[in-house]
């Protein structure tokens, strides 16, 4: 991974990263998330690292994490353990921010250190993630000086639920139709009233197939009467999706855009060494070649994407900027799976990785297409005049 135009520090971070994940436990996709991969990293001081622990500020701005993203990536050949870090610090980041409550904070520091793993639920069976559509609900119960919260509902799509410590549900508290209110809870795993179910395996995959982004694993849940404490819930009332949901989906897709650069990168680098073995003919070297070219055009959008976002924030422009990069880089697993698909014995981990970069970039596909048209339709509208009529 290049660290062109990083700071001193940020290199030295950069330096740090790598050589702890190439003296981290060795991990498999079939075996559970793997918490002693994941402490190996909180004990180098590798996680958590967006967090403002102490009120002087992150150790890494969007730009660097993404950077890092890119390199765990590449070392792991795993897309599923680098969405789970960047979710770690995207929920501690975004959903639990910098609070006033001491529990609250504690989480963070846990968090930071590898001793919590706490998921995000926004999304919801047959809704998606849409505000007009969440069912989910929570309703203030006061008895006397003695404020509590009652949630109710169902989630999907929680990634690393089954083995969280915690979660953030979003749920409404009041409003209705466009201005609905939502607020976060920050929800302990065993309270009571909450059940976490793991996800159903995707179809068609065979029994010795590993499922897309293991050992990532994915859950829903249920929340049924589940009391919690004021202090469970999250920043200002009312706020959460505008706060939480929306902008963080945008900051999702331009982290992701390094991470599948990393990706891809993992897969050149094996097919490479595949390759070494062999007598490829000219042709093939020259795709092998145009695809490493292409990808480093493909890494310099992704640092722009990282870029954008820390200097502008998760707005429009950002998210229509991340659904153009989306279609690049399928274009280029398209041309990559196209060249190494046909060869016979691939070895793995790349098979693994397609499925990998295949599931990627499935998500939010709906959100992308929905952008597209847009910006369709908005191309097609007429243009004002200045010509005067007559």
């Amino acid at each position: 991974m290049k660290t062109q135009g990083l700071r001193s520090g940020d290199e030295r971070l950069v330096r740090a990263f790598t050589a702890a994940l190439r003296t981290a436990p060795r991990f498999g996709r079939d075996s559970g998330f793997p918490r002693d991969w994941w402490r190996h990293l909180g004990e180098h001081g590798l996680l958590g690292l967006s967090f403002d622990l102490d009120g002087r500020g992150p150790r890494a701005e969007w730009p660097l994490v993404a950077r890092l993203a890119c390199c765990l990536a590449r070392e792991t050949g795993s897309l599923g353990l680098t969405l789970a870090w960047l979710l770690n610090e995207m929920v501690g980041r975004c959903a639990i921010g910098s609070p006033a409550d001491e529990s609250q904070r504690g989480w963070l520091r846990r968090m930071a250190v590898g001793d919590a793993i706490v998921g995000l639920a926004v999304s919801e069976p047959e809704a998606g993630a849409h505000p007009k559509h969440l069912r989910s609900t929570a309703r203030r119960d006061v008895h006397g000086q003695d404020e509590r919260w009652i949630i109710d509902g169902a989630k999907s799509h929680v990634s690393n639920g089954p083995v969280a410590d915690a979660v953030v549900v979003i749920a409404a508290t009041g409003g209705a139709g466009s201005r609905r209110e939502f607020d976060a809870f920050l929800i302990q795993a065993g309270a009571a009233g909450l059940v976490l179910q793991p996800a159903v395996s995707a179809p068609g995959l065979s029994a010795s197939t590993s499922a897309p982004l293991a050992p990532l694993q994915h859950a829903s849940l249920k929340l049924e009467g589940c009391l919690v404490s004021a202090s469970a819930r999250l920043g200002a009332a009312g706020t959460a999706f505008d706060r939480i949901a929306r902008p963080i989906r945008v900051i999702e897709d331009a982290l992701l855009a390094s991470a599948m650069a990393g990706a891809m990168h993992a897969e050149l680098d094996r097919l490479s060494l595949w390759l070494r073995q062999a007598q490829p003919p000219h042709a093939l070297v020259r795709k092998l070649g145009a695809l490493h070219l292409e990808l480093t055009v493909l890494e310099a959008v992704a640092n722009r994407a990282a870029d954008s976002l820390a200097a502008d924030g998760p707005g429009v422009q950002l998210a229509q900027f991340n659904v153009g990069s989306r279609r690049l880089f399928e274009r280029w697993q398209s041309e990559f799976e196209a060249l190494a698909v046909p060869l016979d014995d691939l070895a793995d981990p790349i098979p693994a990785i397609c499925r990998d970069l295949r599931c990627v970039l499935g998500i939010a596909r709906g959100v992308g297409e929905a952008r597209a048209f847009e910006a369709g339709q908005h191309m097609l509208q007429p243009k004002e005049s200045d010509e005067v009529t007559a």
